[in-house]
């Protein structure tokens, strides 16, 4: 997980190296291993790394191709990028790393926007094209990785969080009534407004474009992903379905496994976790494992089904991984909700403490961790 942010002045007024600053500061947190800034003029952009894949200084960010020409500010990983990669070097591109940033960067000054489609990953992004003045703001196809903008007559401002476009000055903090509302009426929020007037989410599947050369003051978003839910017209046998879901999930898992630093897995007991820890293992013997249960002394009825360590435990002597716990207690989730809502920034549905704890536990040992949240659903 990094962070990126970035401001665009569209009064072509400097923009301010300490509001940059400040920026990149408040979601340090989501990128310890460095920071990057790069300023234009009347643009900015800024990034926290954590480094997974080419932890090198070669992978630092923000990225500037070589003819000078693109800028890139990027967070999440995409799991084709070695593909990518060997395809983009037959068109005469050369890459100075071994990072997927920087395969993402080629990719876009290659193909534009349709790089989005060829990308197998989760992804926020930044793009500038400094010839033609234009803005590219990107998400995955999902929503896996946010991306915040809010944008008036004189600047657009992005962010991975909130937090950091609450750093600008000149930023009116005001309650969106119409958000809340929403939120009370779902218990989530499924449209692009937050809880705070002016500051949005790019929709997942979406980019959005500012093109300052042709005088456009407003981001243009486009949809370039959807879900199609139409039945087949020659539906197959049951098997087959069953054999190419069996396939599919493997390869998800696989991909995934791509890093240059030690990865573990959440494993609750349940059989989202399971699943993925089994196809892990058969790659990383003794593969780290982490699990949140609960202290049962003065339970009693359902909440004694709460606890699954004894399942975590069983699946863990199976596969042979190298397990961890965290045993929870009255009085724990109090005590984490001021960092768990700085963290979490708006209620969401399927947000819940013990995912803050063993977070927190996984981090003492490993830098990635694979989790099955979703299971359940497919």
């Amino acid at each position: 997980m990094c962070g990126i942010v970035g401001q665009l002045n569209l009064d072509n007024s400097p923009v301010s190296q300490i509001i940059l600053q400040r920026m990149t500061d408040v979601i340090a947190h989501r990128g310890p291993d460095g920071e990057g800034h790069w300023i234009d003029g009347n643009i900015c952009f800024g990034h926290r790394r954590l480094s997974i894949i080419d932890p090198s200084p070669a992978g630092q960010q923000p990225m500037i191709s070589s003819d000078q020409r693109y800028v890139l500010t990027y967070n999440g990983e995409i799991y084709n990028f070695l593909e990518l990669r060997t395809e983009l070097e037959a068109k005469g591109h050369s890459f100075r790393s071994q990072t997927d940033s920087e395969v993402v960067l080629c990719a876009l000054a290659e193909w534009g926007t349709d790089a989005l489609l060829k990308f197998n990953g989760m992804f926020a992004l930044a793009f500038w094209d400094r010839k033609k003045k234009k803005l590219l703001l990107a998400r995955d196809r999902y929503g896996i990785k946010p991306l915040y903008y809010f944008q008036n007559e004189k600047k657009v401002v992005f962010a991975s969080e909130q937090k950091a476009i609450l750093e600008q000055p000149s930023f009116d903090r005001v309650i969106n009534k119409k958000a809340l509302l929403e939120y009370f009426t779902f218990q989530n929020i499924f449209t692009d407004q937050t809880l705070l007037k002016g500051i949005h989410l790019l929709r997942p599947g979406h980019y959005a474009i500012l093109d300052v050369a042709n005088d456009k003051k407003k981001l243009t978003h486009t949809r370039y992903w959807d879900y199609q839910f139409s039945e087949p017209e020659n539906p197959g046998e049951k098997e087959d379905y069953l054999e190419e879901l069996d396939r599919l999930f493997k390869q998800a898992v696989n991909r995934q496994l791509v890093s240059d630093v030690e990865l573990g897995s959440y494993l609750s007991g349940g059989m989202d976790s399971g699943s993925i820890t089994a196809i892990a293992t058969k790659s990383f013997p003794y593969l780290k494992t982490f699990t949140c249960g609960f202290d049962l002394s003065s339970a009693s009825g359902i909440e004694l089904a709460f606890d699954e360590r004894i399942k975590a435990e069983s699946m863990s002597a199976r596969f042979k991984t190298e397990h961890y716990e965290m045993v929870l207690k009255a009085g724990d989730m109090e005590r984490c909700l001021p960092k768990l809502a700085h963290h979490l920034e708006e209620p969401r549905v399927g947000q819940s403490y013990p995912n803050f704890y063993a977070a927190q536990l996984a981090s003492k040992f490993v830098k990635v961790v694979l989790s099955g949240a979703g299971g359940d659903e497919l």
